[in-house]
């Protein structure tokens, strides 16, 4: 899917387009979603530059996300998606800028961040009828959507906390404890996607002070730029932080886990230790040999009983005292 926006004071404008027919003239921003050849020839030609393929914008070394060539400058990020879903995944978020004239981005994925940017864009006083406005209202929407989901983090993590800590107490404590491993997990693992963005856009920033236009990295977008990377640094902290106290409450559920296991490996330790005596007993009188004169001795029974009995509660009582029941 191709959209081209025009920009004015207002923001940007959708243009109506004709399917398989070139870019307009005035167009100043085309956003692409799963571009076809046809639509990616348009772009192109948009452009006066060749897009990276799906597999070169999903390369992890430098040089594949950033490099300049036919005089446009190319940038990819990683970027959170489908958190909502609950099937979070990273996509890459290709943003192409020839001067301060056109800009382009290419995606394969429908991020929410973009779609918050355009209704931000649209608002009065929105300050995005350029091209390096565009281009740092999508990387504000973008980090504004991580730290969006960070905070989603945040309070998944502040309640699995109190139900771990809440399931050891309960009857069946074991067996919840156990279901929360699985949410433990679900979160260390957003945690470390959300850190692999964050980590993405701050090379991207970076890049893009040092080889984009002066009208990007100059006066107010300069300030603009130097405070999106100071917040990106701020998110990367608190990602740190989640993924420390996830790691706590992993080790804290294996941990308590490991005490239901040993609770109960304990009480069976003593039950046999209880029973063992009065169970010897039973076996020695149970033998029935000729020349056994309890066998024929008239309180053979009942002492047999008795001891029996003295045999398992001398032990309940010093495992009681003991403070092991």
């Amino acid at each position: 899917m191709l959209d081209a926006y025009t920009l004015s004071p207002g923001g940007p404008k959708r243009l109506d387009l004709t399917d398989g027919g070139p870019v307009p003239e005035d167009t100043r921003w085309v956003d692409l979603v799963h571009p076809t050849p046809s639509e990616d020839a348009a772009t192109e030609v948009f452009l006066s530059a060749s897009l990276p393929t799906r597999e070169e914008a999903s390369e992890i070394e430098f040089s594949s996300r950033f490099y300049s060539e036919d005089g446009a400058v190319f940038m990819t990020a990683t970027v959170l998606t489908g958190v909502d879903k609950g099937e979070a995944s990273l996509v890459p978020l290709t943003i192409v800028v020839t001067g301060d004239q056109r800009i382009a981005t290419l995606r394969y994925d429908d991020l929410r961040a973009l779609h918050q940017f355009l209704a931000r864009a649209s608002k009065p006083g929105s300050r995005c009828g350029t091209i390096p406005s565009v281009f740092l209202g999508l990387i504000e929407a973008v980090v504004d959507r991580t730290a969006d989901v960070l905070e989603r983090i945040s309070a998944d993590v502040d309640r699995i906390n109190r139900d771990i800590f809440a399931a050891r107490t309960e009857r069946r404590g074991g067996l919840r404890l156990e279901q929360l491993i699985g949410d433990v997990g679900t979160q260390g693992d957003l945690a470390a996607k959300a850190r692999e963005s964050l980590a993405s856009i701050e090379r991207l920033i970076q890049f893009a002070s040092l080889t984009l236009p002066g009208g990007f990295t100059k006066g107010v977008n300069k300030n603009r730029l130097k405070l999106i990377a100071r917040d990106v640094r701020s998110l990367e902290d608190h990602v740190g932080f989640l993924s420390n106290k996830i790691t706590f409450l992993l080790d804290a559920t294996l941990g308590l886990i490991s005490v239901e296991q040993n609770e109960v490996i304990r009480v069976l330790t003593i039950a046999a230790t209880i029973f063992f005596p009065p169970t010897l007993i039973g076996t020695v009188y149970g033998m029935n040999f000729t020349d056994m004169p309890e066998l024929s001795w008239q309180f053979g029974y009942p002492v047999a009983i008795g001891l029996m009995v003295a045999s398992a509660v001398l032990p309940y009582l010093y495992f009681k005292r003991r403070g092991w029941l």
